[in-house]
């Protein structure tokens, strides 16, 4: 007669040889998939470094652009002065200094379009940026008039006051980010940022600004 231990031990064995097997194609299975995810990690990774790198011109024209690093984001570095509750570039008696402001508001969107079409250069000559897109925001700013009762119509001044300005490059100087050239490539938004917003300055009168950002869009990796 057999004894018990005879059958155990070969089953035992078949035991731990099929668990060590599963753990195996287990162990495979994550280190593929952790594999993976770095792989694309570091293609994002790369992508947004060539993204900030094709920026620099941007950061580096002091004149015309300030770039807030705490906050990532760009705002006009010169003054857009609009008398109180005005909002509109074109008008001489809505702009305080009209031709100095718009000649700048010139400058500053011919150097926008300049670096988004180096964007858009970059898309398309590096295959891996072809599923990269913007959002580029433009945002006005109010200064506060300490009334809570005009805060709602403080947030739709600053609202008028950066359409006033897409208003400006698109129709007045040709510069036009929703353009067939930049389909795939830019998600416009208008936004009026009222008394709200972080990195307000202590003088409410320097708060009538504008804001500039960009942001990188990453759809999929192959």
């Amino acid at each position: 007669m057999k004894n018990k231990n005879d059958f155990f031990w070969p089953s035992f064995a078949d035991l731990v040889t099929s668990l060590f097997f599963i753990m195996l194609v287990l162990y495979v299975f994550t280190y593929v998939q952790l594999k993976h995810k770095n792989i694309v990690l570091e293609e994002k990774v790369k992508i947004i470094e060539t993204v900030e790198a094709n920026l620099i011109p941007l950061k580096q024209d002091t004149a015309l652009f300030k770039f807030e690093e705490q906050y990532n984001r760009f705002k006009l570095a010169f003054e857009v002065k609009f008398n109180a509750d005005r909002a509109v570039i074109l008008s001489d008696d809505d702009l305080i200094n009209p031709d100095y402001t718009r000649k700048k508001i010139q400058e500053a969107g011919l150097k926008l379009r300049s670096v988004i079409d180096g964007l858009k250069r970059k898309k398309e000559s590096d295959p891996k940026m072809k599923n990269l897109s913007y959002i580029l925001v433009i945002a006005g700013y109010a200064s506060k008039d300490f009334n809570p009762k005009r805060l709602a119509h403080n947030y739709e001044l600053s609202y008028k006051r950066a359409m006033s300005l897409w208003s400006y490059w698109k129709y007045t100087m040709g510069i036009d980010f929703e353009s067939p050239e930049y389909r795939n490539l830019i998600d416009l938004q208008i936004s009026g940022n009222g008394w709200g917003g972080v990195g307000r300055l202590n003088n409410e009168d320097d708060n009538q600004r504008f804001l500039i950002q960009i942001f990188p869009k990453i759809a999929h990796i192959d």
